[in-house]
């Protein structure tokens, strides 16, 4: 499970600022993690609601770019 999830971040890439995304298909990701595809876009909306990731819509037929985000010490101090 470990290997598939490092395969696909490994390979991240840069948007044309310089910052580093990942493309990974749901589909995908519900391979890997052995879940639905279901349980995973819930998963991906509560991490996008935190505040952890940002989504970035590529097209129709397109994976999502997706963006880790760090917390700041302001969210920090909210927590």
């Amino acid at each position: 499970m470990y290997r598939g999830v490092y395969y696909h971040i490994s390979k991240g890439q840069e948007d044309e600022n310089g910052i580093l995304f990942v493309c990974f298909p749901v589909t995908a990701i519900a391979a890997v993690l052995s879940r639905s595809p279901m349980t995973v876009k819930r998963s991906l909306n509560e991490l996008e609601t935190a505040g952890l990731i940002m989504r970035v819509r590529q097209g129709i037929g397109e994976p999502n770019r997706i963006y880790v985000l760090i917390p700041g010490k302001e969210d920090a101090a909210l927590a």
